[in-house]
């Protein structure tokens, strides 16, 4: 247990460096009897004669003061340089930030967000945790994640608290080279016998080839693959065609082939882009403030 406060020390600290309690007084301020009276319980409590006193000369630190002292400055920087710490947390300049989210989303919200958010807190650590749906939950659910930003697969509303940010009707991904790629907007019956190329489910949630089946739209689904990126080449090759919640970054495919994303006329249904937190995790405002970042984005991106 500890036998001295900072407040002591810092007495110590002054009063070594004037020369004396008076002067010492008038510098921090204080009275010098508060100092005497502290003075006196560090003696006390550590056992310690901390100074040589002189009437005519003031005081001066003795063998085992100075060797004290020079502990108690130590610590009190110490002490001075967690006090500004706790000031930059509370702040927001400074401390961690840990968000879980999918590929796609990464590149389109995430990735930007951290760019605009690192602006303005360049101090604050933010790290980005890419997986499955299952694996994300469970590190929201472990408190290895702070917040999520996924697609909406089923979320639990006893652990979970959700936030919509972001509602994407699946666009068709098609060849630029095929008919279809002319139109404006595509029918789903221009659909009818087309072949799918699916990207392999990742969570427990609806697909969109499961929303396009509920629609009484039944395609053959030839290639599957869990790369977007290969997905998109076996469009660009015109083997088929895919949905998509966001149109590709470049119209060129990895083998060189352009795509073009096109609106499908009918409703069929739409993926929800959610914030995701732990009911049972005290929200911070640096996750807030990122979260804010997020929001912002997706605003602005539809105007």
């Amino acid at each position: 247990m500890v036998r001295f406060t900072l407040r002591q020390l810092t007495y110590l600290s002054e009063t070594a460096r004037q020369g004396g309690i008076a002067q010492a007084a008038r510098q921090l301020n204080v009275s010098a009897a508060a100092i005497a009276s502290a003075l006196g319980k560090l003696e006390a409590a550590t056992g310690l004669s901390l100074f040589d006193r002189f009437p005519a000369q003031g005081m001066r630190l003795t063998t085992a003061g100075k060797e004290f002292s020079a502990q108690a400055d130590a610590l009190l920087a110490q002490a001075a340089a967690l006090d500004r710490q706790a000031a930059d947390l509370a702040s927001g300049r400074t401390g961690r930030i840990r968000i879980g989210t999918h590929h796609a989303l990464a590149q389109r919200i995430v990735l930007p967000a951290v760019l605009a958010f690192r602006e303005s807190y360049p101090g604050v650590r933010i790290e980005v945790k890419e997986a499955d749906y299952p694996a994300l939950i469970d590190s929201l659910d472990a408190g290895e994640v702070d917040v999520l930003v996924v697609f909406d697969q089923g979320l639990d509303p006893r652990r979970h608290e959700a936030e919509v940010l972001l509602e994407l009707p699946p666009l068709v991904l098609l060849s630029a080279s095929h008919a279809l790629a002319a139109k404006t907007q595509v029918s789903l019956s221009d659909l009818g016998g087309l072949p799918y190329i699916a990207v392999s489910p990742a969570g427990p949630g609806p697909s969109y080839l499961q929303l396009l089946q509920a629609a009484g739209v039944q395609p053959e689904v030839p290639f599957q693959s869990q790369s977007r990126e290969l997905v998109q080449a076996y469009v660009g090759k015109g083997f088929g065609f895919t949905l998509a919640g966001f149109p590709p970054k470049q119209d060129c495919t990895i083998e060189g082939d352009t795509v073009v994303a096109r609106p499908l006329k009918e409703s069929i249904g739409h993926y929800k882009v959610v914030i995701a937190r732990s009911r049972q995790a005290v929200q911070t405002m640096l996750a807030e403030r990122f979260l804010e970042c997020c929001r912002v984005l997706v605003s602005t991106a539809g105007q």
